[in-house]
């Protein structure tokens, strides 16, 4: 007898195939159901809506998401490059990521209802990352003093936003990480100014020149 969890993630799978395959047309909760080999009425149990669908989809690959790029970012014991690993990781896992692509870039009718929806998701999943790395480099004093929490909310919402905006075209994942450190570096300004401390250049600067000299 197949589990309640089986099912359920069956399901998934076959939304993931279908959306990928041919998007939200007319008969995709028949289409996933035919799919997964359930009866619409089952489906509708676990997923009483294509609402309840989208958000449960994009829960389940953005976590796998969260949790590869998160094991590749630990390599590195800084907390600064830790940090863009992940931000950049997470952008760029997500924007090639078939099954959340169906849902976000590819279909705007999706987008336009799930946009509201996809920060609490991603700030539910990538927080557990994000917080250990921000509180790393707050405490020995590397980063200006900042809120924890307010550092947190405004890298899942940079994350958001370039997870489902449109980017340049000539956009690489090197013009991507040199985007985020420079946004980190105008935060860090902002910060030691409202702190009264002297501008400063950030501390990796020093130590990519000392490694090229």
């Amino acid at each position: 007898m197949v589990g309640r969890a089986d099912l359920r993630e069956r399901i998934l799978e076959a939304a993931a195939q279908v959306l990928r395959e041919r998007g939200p047309r007319p008969r995709l909760i028949t289409t996933i159901a035919e799919r997964a080999q359930v009866s619409r009425p089952t489906l509708y149990r676990h997923f009483p809506d294509r609402t309840e669908l989208y958000d449960s989809l994009m829960r389940v690959e953005l976590s796998r998401v969260v949790t590869e790029v998160a094991a590749r970012a630990k390599a590195t014991r800084d907390p600064l490059e830790e940090y863009v690993d992940v931000v950049v990781g997470l952008v760029v896992e997500a924007r090639e990521h078939p099954a959340l692509q169906a849902i976000l870039a590819r279909h705007p009718e999706i987008m336009a209802a799930q946009l509201p929806r996809i920060l609490p998701i991603v700030l539910e999943l990538a927080e557990p990352v994000i917080a250990p790395i921000v509180q790393a480099g707050v405490a020995p004093g590397r980063w200006p003093a900042i809120d924890t929490r307010v550092a947190i909310i405004w890298t899942v919402r940079l994350i958001t936003s370039l997870i489902t905006m449109p980017l340049p075209e000539d956009a690489t994942e090197a013009t991507l990480r040199a985007s985020v450190e420079s946004v980190l570096d105008v935060a860090g300004a902002i910060a030691r100014t409202q702190a009264g401390q002297p501008a400063r250049q950030p501390e990796r600067d020093s130590v990519e020149g000392s490694a090229t000299s």
